[in-house]
């Protein structure tokens, strides 16, 4: 009988399309069974204390690159190169968040909102990286920032660095890749914790460093400001685990007594499921999800690389003759100070893989640039899915991310980014954003308290319509408030899916939104959650070891 429903469910979730003779009710209702002691109230209900909002940052949305004392970040330096193969423009004004805050954060509130997530720009308070030239113009901004977001009753989750770090620093270090850079930034967030850490109780270190590592080297190089370089992702990133681990030990050796907040570390995560239940296939799941995402978060709970990873990259290392591993090991000292050193992860989480075993390398439909040089080390692993187009609703898509990164770390997590972008030019008429989170949503509701899984945060990418590195301001904007880039005037407009979100704050509870026809079905949702249930029980029977 297993057997029947898994190659039915394979049928549905291949297809797209609902199975002939099969009707649900509404995903998460009676047709599941787990948990099932939990009424429906209480399944979709705002847990109290949860934090709900949406986010922007510095780079993509402030504008004013130079105004006021502010310098050239490395974002803004790759913009400003003519005939830019990859950036098509430029977000010198963006949506000028930088003198119009005020008016968006209020539009937030409007929404309902109990939280902000936003970035400090490290190239606006500290413009040659360091405290020994402190912007107080810069340092003012933020100031005003947050406690315009406290005035209004919403908690600041505060990013310290996202992706913009001074170009002057990143010329003067060598970037990530170099230990110099360390401990700058750790100057830096010591600075940012004097200066800002009475307000705030929630910190991110560093937005995505798996992704930062794998993709913006190959932007540097096609911009023109540094040399190709595929060979040192792995020191980019542990370099990133370094700094996250000094500044949070600094945190709770200065500043905590004082100050008790938390800080926490951020991945960005396509979860994967496997293709089939076949071992291979799940594997070739699991192995993508620890050595994409896993690298930058398992040496912050554990104290080390994932075993699997250090596996795969010593592995190819030694197939491509080098004489060490790409990957760098930790020092005694350091594994010590590394273990339990994030009070929180904070996921990006946009659209799911599908993940296959394939050795002959035949197989698979996506190789997308984001990954960058790191799937050459796991090209035994194809993917496939709708993570491309950044707009697909997966009613499984946030239970895979929850349930992986909770059975693995056992950390609180927050959803830091959540979006849709829209690749098909709807504008105010966004109703298909609103099925995306409100599927999101339920089911990360439904997967706290079935699974007694801990978050306490979720926030929408983004709060208005920004800069996207790969897209531009028109591609496939996310935002719940329109910005008229088109007009001088940067008009913004709330969007339908806006009223989705006041819905939650007017009822305390996330109201079921039907997708289309054509859309993910009913059935689709639970054949994805038992494809997901096979895989774990799977993975933890045949494969403990990972």
């Amino acid at each position: 009988m297993l057997a029947v429903v898994v190659v039915t469910c394979l049928a549905v979730l291949a297809s797209g399309r609902q199975a002939d003779g099969l009707t649900l009710g509404e995903p998460g209702r009676a047709s599941d069974k787990v948990g099932a002691a939990l009424q429906d109230e209480d399944l979709y209900s705002i847990p109290q204390g949860f934090l709900l909002g949406a986010g922007v940052s510095a780079c993509q949305a402030e504008g004013a690159w130079d105004a006021d004392g502010k310098a050239e970040s490395v974002l803004d330096r790759m913009a400003h190169v003519k005939n830019n193969p990859v950036f098509h423009s430029s977000p010198d004004v963006s949506s000028n968040h930088y003198h119009r805050y005020k008016e968006d954060l209020a539009m937030a509130k409007d929404m309902k909102f109990t939280s902000h997530r936003f970035s400090i720009s490290w190239s606006r308070v500290l413009p040659k990286g360091d405290t020994s030239h402190v912007n107080q113009e810069g340092v003012r901004f933020y100031h005003d920032y947050i406690d315009e977001i406290k005035r209004l009753g919403m908690e600041p989750m505060v990013t310290m660095l996202h992706f913009d770090q001074p170009y002057t620093l990143e010329v003067e270090t060598g970037g990530w890749t170099k230990p110099a850079m360390v401990d700058k930034y750790v100057e830096y967030a010591g600075f940012l914790f004097a200066e800002f850490g009475s307000k705030v109780k929630y910190w991110t270190t560093v937005n995505e460093p798996n992704m930062y590592c794998n993709y913006f080297p190959t932007v540097m190089n096609l911009s023109g400001l540094a040399p190709k370089d595929d060979m040192n992702i792995y020191k980019c990133m542990h370099n990133m685990v370094i700094a996250h681990m000094k500044t949070y030990r600094l945190y709770k050796e200065k500043y905590y007594k004082d100050q008790q907040g938390f800080v926490g570390t951020s991945a960005l995560l396509w979860p994967s499921i496997p293709a089939t239940t076949s071992a291979e296939d799940v594997v070739a799941a699991d192995t993508f999800n620890t050595v994409f995402a896993g690298t930058v978060l398992h040496p912050l709970v554990y104290g080390d690389y994932p075993p699997l990873t250090r596996y795969i990259v010593d592995s190819r290392s030694k197939a491509l003759g080098l004489a060490e591993s790409r990957l760098p090991e930790f020092t005694p000292e350091e594994k010590e100070q590394l273990v339990g050193t994030t009070d929180f992860i904070a996921l990006n989480v946009y659209s799911s893989f599908v993940a296959a075993y394939d050795l002959d390398g035949s197989g698979g439909e996506v190789t997308p640039a984001l990954l960058g040089p790191i799937m050459d080390d796991m090209a035994f692993l194809k993917l496939s899915g709708g993570m491309a187009s950044f707009n697909t609703t997966d009613a499984s898509m946030m239970r895979t991310t929850l349930l992986w990164a909770w059975n693995a770390y056992h950390v609180p997590i927050v959803i830091a980014e959540n979006g849709f972008g829209d690749m098909t030019g709807v504008g105010l008429r966004d109703s298909a954003r609103s099925v995306y989170h409100s599927s999101n949503l339920r089911s990360l509701l439904q997967t706290m308290k079935q699974f007694d899984v801990k978050v306490i945060a979720y926030y929408v990418w983004a709060l208005l319509d920004v800069f996207e590195f790969s897209a531009g301001y028109d591609e496939r904007p996310f935002g719940l408030i329109q910005v008229d880039y088109k007009d001088a005037s940067l008009k913004r407009t709330l969007k339908d899916s806006s009223q989705f979100f006041v819905e939650i704050g007017n009822t305390g509870r996330v109201p079921y939104i039907a997708p289309p026809l054509n859309s993910a079905s009913g059935v689709q949702h639970v054949c994805s959650w038992l494809m997901l249930s096979i895989s774990f029980l799977v993975v933890n029977s045949r494969f403990p070891y990972f």
